[in-house]
């Protein structure tokens, strides 16, 4: 017998300012028919997004599996959005991290250091606009359906240290 409920799709919140950003962004992700896309134009619409996916009375993990998030944004921006998220999540002892993705339109070392930096709670991945479609879809796909979030925060971990050794020679 075959059933009739069709599968859910991994719902990602996209926290961008930029409304015509937002929107093709948006649609490469949802023309891929592996995701529901959620957007919000800044910090605070990001957590009242999130609120609306709360699980458990907000004591289990987010109903949203991943977060793409501009870094410079307007009313709260990407820094002190991902500490605000950490800090709630952490208070909570069954919730695991949201996965988030930071994008920026800098590919400045400094900012990506900011960015990658563990007193904002760690990304999973860094990307740089203009954003590649297939690398977008690939970090999303190793977020959201492979599980390798914590892996690829590792990554990033391990490289910064690398070129922290790399300055001190």
């Amino acid at each position: 017998m075959k059933s009739l409920t069709k599968p859910t799709l991994p719902k990602i919140l996209l926290v961008e300012d930029n409304e015509l950003q937002a929107e093709l962004t948006a649609s490469v992700i949802t023309d891929s028919n592996l995701y529901e896309v959620y957007i919000a134009h800044n910090g605070i619409e990001a957590f009242t997004e999130l609120a609306r996916h709360e699980r458990g009375f907000d004591f289990l993990t987010n109903g949203i599996a991943c977060i793409l998030l501009d870094w410079q944004m307007p009313k709260m921006d990407g820094s002190q959005f991902l500490r605000d998220l950490r800090t709630k999540e952490l208070k909570s002892p069954f919730k695991r991290h949201t996965p988030v993705v930071i994008i920026s339109a800098y590919g400045d070392n400094e900012l990506r250091l900011q960015a990658e930096d563990s007193s904002h709670g760690l990304a999973s991945a860094y990307l740089t606009k203009p954003i590649d479609e297939s690398e977008l879809l690939h970090v999303l796909k190793r977020v959201t359906y492979d599980n390798e979030a914590e892996i690829m925060r590792e990554l990033l971990l391990e490289q910064r240290l690398k070129q922290l050794k790399d300055r001190s020679r």
